[in-house]
Parts: structure tokens; sequence; C-alpha cells
């Protein structure tokens, strides 16, 4: 089976040119009292003192730009589930200006108290990169998708334990000395089903308001020094993204995860098959929200997805070598999987994407590689976007082809 490595390759030097394991600690306060469900602001402005409505506008803005730091922005997030040997270097953490490490979750989940972070060793390596690299920004990612957001309604419509949270937030970003917060709530006014169909993560009508009061109440506790970001939907929904942008400096938009194989890609960067839209689609939908260019970070995805049978539901980048190269895909235990004759490469012209499918043409699993990174980072430069994000770094190769295509693509010369 011929492969495409040599011309992906060529193509984007060409465009150039032109869940949690091992140790948690807890960063706990005691549970509030009973507060009545609502939407009131807390009381004071917490630790920061600064943010405040009543503020200049022009003065805002010097002060957002003040902590942004380098720009565009390549950012990659960066969990606990990395491998100690995969984690990045000081030479490695020069292809990034930003870096959200996760995850950050709710003690107590049901009710939404207390703050733990995963691997907190990981955090503390990763702040300890800013000695030689100041220009470096680490961000906490509280959060993430289905359970993994428990407790962010319960905590967001009780004036008292968003209090709480601000303060948390405040003091994980002075004990570790780190840049601020990201905030991955999946999603207000809607909660994620668990295989056996009920709800994972509480949710509330008065979701996407208290949101609002959240990023606000923490940008008062965090003052005007320290970065706050979220993570946002590819469809638009869910947050009021344009009264959020008072108090947040940037959005992350989550292009990928658009659907699944044998009739969507993961991450068209154009509506192709049967998706509803491609990134370039979410772009415009933000920007008629009255989100700016440069208030927006693209989705980079390290890996795509498999119909379930032939391949696994998440196919990363890392196992595409073998893939197309031997035909099998190999599992976290090393087992070998034959894929022979469903590993042809095909590529997308209106989507900007490859995918693996069999002789017909079918597809049977979505991926990202060097040639559609290339298209995605030319969509950036050339709509103004603020930079890009990938999800995640443990997915790509060990070797960060496609991070340091982002890096090069955006940043290099």
């Amino acid at each position: 089976m011929k492969t495409h490595w040599l011309p992906a390759l060529c193509l984007i030097l060409g465009l150039f040119l032109s869940g949690c394991n091992g140790t948690v600690e807890g960063i706990t306060v005691d549970p509030p009292k009973k507060v009545d469900d609502g939407s009131g602001s807390s009381g004071g402005t917490g630790s920061g003192g600064s943010g405040g409505s009543n503020e200049d506008p022009s003065q805002k803005e010097k002060e957002r730009l003040a902590r942004l730091g380098q720009t565009p922005i390549v950012c990659v997030y960066l969990t606990e589930y990395t491998p100690s040997s995969e984690f990045p270097d000081e030479k490695e953490i020069r292809y990034y200006t930003h870096v959200n490490y996760g995850h950050g979750r709710f003690v107590d989940k049901k009710n939404g108290t207390g703050l733990e972070i995963a691997k907190p060793e990981y955090l503390k390596k990763l702040a300890g990169y800013k000695k030689n690299y100041p220009e470096l920004k680490i961000l906490l990612m509280v959060g993430g998708w289905g359970k993994n957001a428990d407790g962010f309604s319960m905590m967001a419509r009780d004036p008292a334990k968003r209090k709480a949270f601000c303060d948390n937030v405040l003091k994980a970003c002075v004990d570790y000395g780190i840049d601020g917060v990201d905030l991955d709530w999946e999603y207000p006014t809607y909660g994620a089903k668990s295989d056996g169909g009920a709800y994972v993560n509480g949710y509330h009508v008065d979701d996407t308001k208290n949101f609002t009061l959240l990023v606000k109440e923490l940008r008062e506790t965090l003052g005007k020094d320290r970065l706050i970001s979220y993570a946002a939907s590819d469809s638009g929904k869910y947050m009021d993204h344009k009264a959020a942008l008072e108090y947040v400096d940037y959005l992350n938009i989550m292009t990928y995860s658009m659907g699944d194989p044998p009739s969507k890609h993961n991450s068209p960067l154009y509506k192709s098959f049967q998706n509803s839209r491609g990134g370039a689609e979410s772009i415009d939908i933000y920007i008629g929200k009255g989100v700016p260019v440069d208030r927006m970070n693209y989705g980079m995805a390290y890996y795509g997805h498999g119909d379930g049978e032939v391949y696994p539901s998440s196919v990363q980048f890392h196992r595409i070598k073998n893939i197309l190269e031997k035909g099998v895909w190999t599992d976290d235990k090393g087992n070998e999987h034959s894929v022979k004759g469903y590993n042809i490469r095909y590529w997308d012209k209106t989507g900007k994407v490859p995918y693996l499918g069999d002789a017909s043409g079918k597809m049977y699993a979505s991926y990202e590689d060097l040639e559609s990174i290339a298209e995605k980072i030319k969509f950036v430069k050339q709509k103004g976007l603020l930079g890009a994000f990938g999800w995640e770094y443990r997915e790509d190769e060990a070797s960060g082809t496609l991070r340091h295509a982002v890096f090069e693509g955006l940043r290099g010369k």
C-alpha cells in the first residue's frame, strides 16, 4: 500500500514558507451552608480586586493585552494521562506559548465543592519551566467532558459556592505559580448521558446566566494579571459568549469531535460528507454572535475516530504510521490488530482532511496529518484568529510531528 508521508511533509514545508491516575492533591474548602438556587452575585471582589463592570473599556483592553502573553498563541492541552517518559522537557516546552494542564476537578461532584488537581507534580514541573522561559503561560484546566464536568452547575448556581471556587482557583495559581485558569464546562444547560442513559452531571435552566456570573467573579478574584479562558462548543451554543468576553481573555473553539465514521469526519475544516459543519463554519457562527476573531483559538485534533469495529473509537495520530505502513493497529498493551484493506488513505478535497477507508472509498476512520494541519494553519492565519490549540499532547507522536507543525506554521520562519 502506497504511503503519503513524504508528499505531505513536502506540502506542509511549502505552506510554512509562503479521568485521573496516580497521586491527587486536594485544594479544599469547608462545604458552605445551604443556599437556595439562584443567580445572585456573590459579595465582595475577592483577593484580586480588579475587573469590575465600571472599569474604563480601553483600560480593560490594555490589561487584557498585557496578560495575554505571546501571540499568535500556540497552546496545547496536557493531561495527567501523559506518560512520564513523554513529558515535555525544556527544549520541547519552547514549542508552546501556553499550556493548559488538566485535570482539575471538584472534590464533591454532587455539590460542586472543593478542587483537586490530578498529578500535581506535573503542574509543578510545568511551572518550573517558567524560570528559564518566563514568557510561558501555564493555566489549570478545570472540568472536561461528561462526568468530568460534574459539579459545575451545582457550584455556579450558588453564590457561596461560586466564591469558594474562585478562591480555590486563586489559591492554586498562587501555590503553583501559574498564570490562570481554563474552564471546560461541557456544557451549561446540557447534561451528558452515561452509557446507562442517566445524566451524569448536573444541569440547570439558568446555567448560561450563571456561567457569566462565574467568569465575572473569577475576574474579580483573580485580578487583572491572570488569564481566564474557556473551551467552547463547535456549535456556539450553551454560553453567552459576548457577555462572557467582558471578563474572559479568549475562547478555545473545539473544532473537533464533530462526527463519527462511516458518514462523518472528526474535524473537517469545511463542511463535508454528512457533517453539520466544519471548523470554518464554527468560527463564522462565533463571529455572528459578536466574538472578535482575535479572541478565538482554533482547535487542532491530534486524533480521529474509528468505526468501533475495524478501528477503535479513538484513533490517535501516534498509531497512524503503523496503520499506513504495516496495516496494523497496535493497542495500549502492544497487541496488533490487522486493518489491511481498510487502511487506504483518502483525501477529502472539500473538508480538507484525510480518512482511512477500503477499496470502495468507504470511511472507517478519520484522523489528522501534516496536510490537514497545514490547511488549518493557513485558515487561522488568513482569518486573523488569535492562534490555535491542540487536544491533546499525548495523542501526537512522541517526537511531536503535529505539535511542532502547528508551532512552525504559526510562529516559525
